[in-house]
């Protein structure tokens, strides 16, 4: 609030340049999780940072304040070294004569004091310390950013309390719940990445011991440990390091780890070359010295010895998540635990005491703590690699993030649903769960991946009883995704993107060979494959329309048009439709349709412009939903200011000029869509369309010409203007112009003449890669709102429902501070004055691993933006509340009937009678 005691209006708040919490967390975690921290080893820190034993601090602190340099933006070196010395060189004792330590801190210290700055000292489930007297909102939010620097289940370790705490209460009580009680319906998750860190973790350390694991599955850009095999055999190194620092804590008389390892040289169960590569990896680790490391077979061969279930567990995933537990972490598997993370918690609890021991004796075992730190640094890098960082924004960034961990999740592939069920509620039983995935090339693989996923599902159902809230059964329903991308090759995946976007799908004739259909040609061929195997599915087994329930676009939103897609969209629409009036369908309801869009943007105008053509061209008229659709609530003004200017695409600018041309002209646009031009803009928008056309197509084109053609280019495949339906593939896709029905179409010869060049002409292509420079003056702005408005106007009135994600929105959109999230202003908690109509919002996690968070803890970051907004707590809890009613209102899935088990089992038996038929039938010839 503000002084006063007001509320500002939403938007307003504009958050320091990088987040204070932003920086306390990167500097308070640096000792555990930088690279430098790993080179050097260090077991102490210390606060003079001169002589012998401060040379490895020292050097520490000049990479820290190297890497802040660049960003904290607007901090001094004396605010940032006073937030060193309170995590690096806590003060002891009681407060009344607490003094600076003036000895080194060691490393048990020092997380110990991370520990509790952050958490209380509660066992079982503890919560968030705030003695110092901040606010809740300041120390939940300083949590949560240092959640996004290392793994919670590591700070969660090292509070002194036993049973020791296994999760933190951050979620308000009544809140969470209202909405178990009520059923909460998780309507955004990505099944790819909807686990947890601490299970893919354990997934992680049986993925690395196959064989058949290939290290250049692990390189991309910005890869830590500098490339993927190099970053496989550290791994390696330290899953076999936890092996033998567990053999040394559970010795009754624990003996020096260097004692302990010499030993192992007269038992006949190791044979020498083990014994030498053993003690090579200990040493490499040790002193994070590469050049010691051993080769990655050997590394292998040892790991093969220390937990032989590791390639099984791949080859033949666990069944349960029980089994995940017990099988998959070789200290679990040793010990018998089948609690979830109790390998690793049992390692950091065990470790954490034996050093305590160590100091309270004074003894030394100097190799023991260096491998116990060392392997806690491999996995918090690991962490770092996995969970997108902070002031990472933009889509390209989350792709790089999203993709890491894909090679690690071979041990999960069995008990995907079941993960993504207790993940989404944190262990709590929700009401409904939509999982997202890719369709496959083959209607076969299709139908072993929907088998995969109800057959856990079945697990979830047969542990549930079948009943969560108000005696239902939990609900489950696969939304299948397209997958947007850049080019053929990969190159802006692998971090080489080309200039001036030569060697994309949008390149008609890529290296002077002619396409066939011009410029996404190859891209719609690809995916018309996996579209016609989804749909050959669909047709086979018409049941399976109880299990697939919606259809999206996902991952590089500005690589590929809208008018790309419509004709996939169409094709699966009509083709589950069919299916669906099959009898053996027993009445399935319609397919949905979502769409992520509106999230990833170069100017504010591209992204609302997205999102019209979604709703417009891709959706059902009376409804879908969006997803992210962050566009529609980002202040123009605020955006305006700290963008500054904007460099796109000439041709991308030109779309967006001819999209606000039509909302002026009100140019073939639905009744609900109207928007009110700011004075002189038409004019102007009218002489830059003039002036673009010239510059991308050659000649001038007059704005109503370019407002047919934007509407025919997405009503290709689309009666009346299409003779017929068409279908897909290549042939379609460049036969498109001569299905059309050209006399529908306004001034059609000079729309197909820019049709034409705009899908054929290399030169117009490479003219519409040239840069223009928009400088967003106040013109720019009045319009941005003028057009938001319009657009929030027609998504209310159409009732579609946006897709909120508050952690992904944060990362990606880079908002830095959840106050704020465009969701108080697309739907505040309370009516603003003169504000267009609130928009339907549901909620849901995206990603819980690359974002580190799951469903309740989006419902209460949501809570915490809202309140530290100004809002009254009655306002926020009616306001989520609403949000989850509309959660429900919009969920894709539905009931099985008569049950969900019995239901469960219908599926399982009609997908593998098509798999066996389709597989007996391909067979035949041979």
């Amino acid at each position: 609030m503000n002084r006063d005691g007001s509320r500002p209006p939403p938007g307003s708040l504009a958050p320091r340049r990088v987040p204070e919490a932003y920086v306390r967390a990167e500097v308070a975690s640096f000792p555990l999780t930088s690279l430098q921290a790993f080179r050097s080893a260090v077991t102490e820190l210390v606060p003079s940072l001169d002589s012998e034993d401060g040379e490895p601090t020292w050097a520490l602190w000049r990479e820290c304040e190297k890497g802040l340099s660049e960003h904290a933006s607007g901090w001094s070196l004396d605010r940032i070294i006073a937030v060193r010395d309170a995590f690096w060189f806590p003060s002891r004792g009681h407060v009344s004569h607490r003094q600076a330590p003036r000895q080194g801190v060691s490393m048990f210290h020092y997380l110990r004091n991370l520990a509790d700055t952050h958490l209380e000292r509660r066992p079982g489930v503890t919560v968030i310390f705030q003695g110092t007297g901040a606010e809740a909102v300041e120390a939940l939010t300083h949590y949560r950013w240092l959640t996004f620097a290392m793994p919670e289940d590591l700070l969660l370790g090292a509070v002194p309390v036993e049973p020791p705490p296994t999760r933190v209460d951050i979620e308000p009580p009544l809140l969470v719940r209202h909405l178990l009680d009520r059923g909460v319906a998780e309507v955004h998750h990505h099944v790819g990445a909807g686990m947890d860190f601490p299970l893919l973790w354990a997934s992680l350390l049986s993925a690395v011991g196959a064989p058949s694991l290939d290290p250049s599955s692990l390189t991309g850009p910005g890869l830590p440990f500098e490339d993927g095999e190099r970053m496989l055999r550290w791994l390696l190194a330290a899953a076999v390091t936890r092996c033998v620092l567990a053999e040394v804590l559970l010795r009754r008389e624990t003996p020096p780890l260097l004692d302990f390892v010499r030993g192992l040289s007269e038992s006949r169960a190791w044979l020498p070359q083990r014994r030498r590569v053993l003690a090579r990896t200990l040493e490499a680790l040790s002193r994070g010295r590469r050049e010691v490391l051993p080769a990655l077979d050997e590394l292998r061969g040892l790991y093969e010895d220390l937990h032989p279930l590791a390639a099984y567990n791949v080859n033949d995933p666990p069944a349960t998540l029980d089994e995940v537990w017990r099988r998959c972490d070789p200290l679990a598997l040793r010990l018998r635990l089948s609690t979830p993370n109790g390998g690793e918690r049992w390692l950091v609890r065990s470790g954490l005491k034996h050093l305590a021991a160590l100091e309270h004796a004074g003894i030394q075992d100097v190799h023991f703590e260096r491998l116990f730190w060392q392997v806690q640094r491999v996995r918090c890098v690991s962490y770092r690699a996995y969970v997108q960082r902070p002031l990472t924004a933009g889509l390209q960034w989350f792709i790089r993030f999203y993709g890491r961990p894909r090679a690690m999740k071979g041990p999960l592939s069995a008990v995907r649903a079941e993960v993504s069920y207790a993940v989404a509620g944190g262990d709590q039983p929700i009401a409904a769960l939509e999982v997202r995935t890719s369709p496959s090339d083959d209607p076969i693989r299709i139908a072993e991946e929907l088998t995969s996923l109800t057959q856990s599902w079945r697990g979830v159902l047969s542990r549930t009883g079948e009943r969560v809230a108000d005696g239902r059964s939990p609900e489950f329903g696969v939304v299948m995704h397209l997958i947007k991308d850049r080019d053929p090759s990969h190159h802006w995946a692998q971090g080489q993107p080309p200039a001036h976007g030569m060697g994309t799908y949008a390149e008609p004739v890529p290296e002077r060979r002619v396409q066939l259909g011009g410029r996404y040609s190859d891209y719609f061929a690809a995916q018309s494959v996996q579209v016609e195997a989804l749909v050959d599915l669909l047709r086979a087994v018409p049941l399976s329309l109880w299990l697939v329930r919606g259809l999206d676009v996902a991952s590089d939103e500005l690589s590929v048009p809208t008018w790309v897609l419509a004709p996939l969209y169409r094709y699966i629409r009509w083709g589950a439709a069919r299916a669906a009036a099959k009898r053996e369908s027993r009445r399935a309801p319609p397919l949905r349709l979502t769409s992520h869009v509106g999230e990833d943007y170069r100017h504010l105008m591209e992204g609302l412009r997205r999102i019209f053509e979604s709703v417009h061209y891709l959706l059902d008229r009376t409804g879908g939903r969006l997803g992210h659709a962050t566009a529609l609530g980002v202040e123009p003004g605020a955006w305006a200011e700290s963008v500054g200017a904007v460099m796109m695409p000439a041709e991308d600018r030109l779309w967006d000029l001819v999209f606000e041309w039509r909302l002026y002209s009100d140019y073939r646009l639905p009744p609900a869509l109207s928007a009110e031009a700011p004075p002189g803009r038409p004019l102007r928008v009218d002489n830059l369309l003039r002036e673009l056309s010239e510059a991308v197509f050659g000649r001038c084109v007059a704005p109503h010409v370019l407002a047919e053609a934007h509407h025919v280019l997405h009503n290709l495949w689309c009666p009346p203007l299409a003779r017929d339906e068409g279908g897909v593939g290549l042939d379609a896709f460049s036969r498109a112009f001569r299905r059309l029905n050209w006399s529908r179409v306004l001034n059609g010869a000079h729309v197909r003449r820019v049709l034409v060049a705009y899908r054929e002409d290399e030169r117009v292509f490479q003219r519409g890669q040239q840069l223009v420079d928009i400088p967003l003056d106040a013109s720019e702005v009045a319009t941005l709102r003028s057009v938001q408005a319009a657009m929030r106007r027609l998504v209310g009135a159409r009732g579609t429902v946006v897709e909120v994600n508050p952690s992904s929105n944060l990362l990606i959109g880079n908002l830095l501070d959840l106050r704020n999230h465009p969701i108080l202003r697309l739907n505040p908690p309370s009516a603003e004055e003169g504000a267009p109509p609130p928009v339907p919002i549901a909620l849901g996690a995206d990603d819980p691993v690359t974002f580190s968070t799951f469903l309740l803890r989006e419902y209460s970051l949501l809570h915490e933006a809202a309140r530290s907004a100004g809002y009254s707590e009655r306002e926020v809890h009616e306001w989520l509340s609403n949000i989850r009613q509309t959660s429900m209102d919009a969920r894709f899935t539905v009931p099985w009937r008569p049950g969900a088990l019995h239901m469960a089992d219908e599926l399982l038996d009609a997908l593998a009678h098509f798999t066996r038929r389709a597989v007996s039938r391909h067979e035949a010839p041979a």
